[in-house]
This record gives structure tokens, C-alpha cells and sequence, in this order.
């Protein structure tokens, strides 16, 4: 796989996974649910941006022998799965906003902590 597409693959991922971030926690400072709401509807897309990338074949992992790690871009499509786990947790969150549910606070606290987990797991991927 060429260095530039997986390099563009996932820095744009990253861009988008850290402005969802950036808007469900300012949402909690501000106090402003449709921030938090956009950025749960940026997970969605997100998660359907993964769904296509590890469908599509873009990124192909090459054969590994015994005792070499993992290569980046097998690395790089469990990042794409997380992304994928996230998105199906963000559509619960924005049903939950809509039910008016007392657990609608949940997701968002699954969504932070396990994207922020991501964001630098695909930092790590970039500089291999």
C-alpha cells in the first residue's frame, strides 16, 4: 500500500475523530446540547467512513512471518473497527437524546475515553 493513501486515510480520520471530541467535551463546558449532538453525529460518520475503508480494500495488509509484529496496516484496521464500535455506540447516544432517556449521559462517557484511546493509538501508526 502506498505511504501517502494510508497517511491520508488516517490523518483524516484523526482530524474528524478529534473534532467529535473537541465538540462533546465543549459541550459539557458550555452546556450545549447540539454540540454534543454534532459530535455524536460525527462519530456516525465516522463509523461509516471505517466501514467503507475496511470494505473497499484500500488498505491491504502484507504477509507477516513468525516473531515480526504486526504491521501498521493491520494496526491500522483495528483503529478502523474501534472507529466502527464507536459509531454504533453514538447512534445509541443519539437515540437515547431523542427518547429524552435519564442514560443519555452513557455513551458520551464510552465515546471520550475510548476516542481519545484511538487518537493516539492512530498517532502511534503514523509515525512507523
Amino acid at each position: 500500500m502506498d505511504r501517502q493513501i494510508f497517511l491520508g486515510i488516517t490523518t483524516s480520520a484523526q482530524w474528524i475523530l478529534f473534532l467529535a471530541l473537541s465538540l462533546i467535551i465543549y459541550s459539557w463546558i458550555d452546556r450545549k446540547k447540539w454540540l454534543q449532538l454534532t459530535g455524536q453525529g460525527l462519530f456516525v460518520a465516522l463509523a461509516l467512513f471505517a466501514v467503507w475503508v475496511m470494505n473497499s480494500g484500500i488498505i491491504t495488509v502484507p504477509e507477516v512471518g513468525d516473531g515480526i509484529s504486526a504491521p501498521a496496516e493491520a494496526r491500522a484496521l483495528t483503529f478502523f473497527l474501534g472507529l466502527s464500535i464507536l459509531g454504533v455506540v453514538a447512534v445509541i447516544g443519539l437515540v437515547l437524546n431523542y427518547l429524552k432517556s435519564s442514560a443519555r449521559k452513557i455513551p458520551n462517557l464510552i465515546l471520550v475515553p475510548v476516542g481519545i484511546f484511538l487518537f493516539f493509538m492512530v498517532y502511534q501508526l503514523q509515525r512507523l
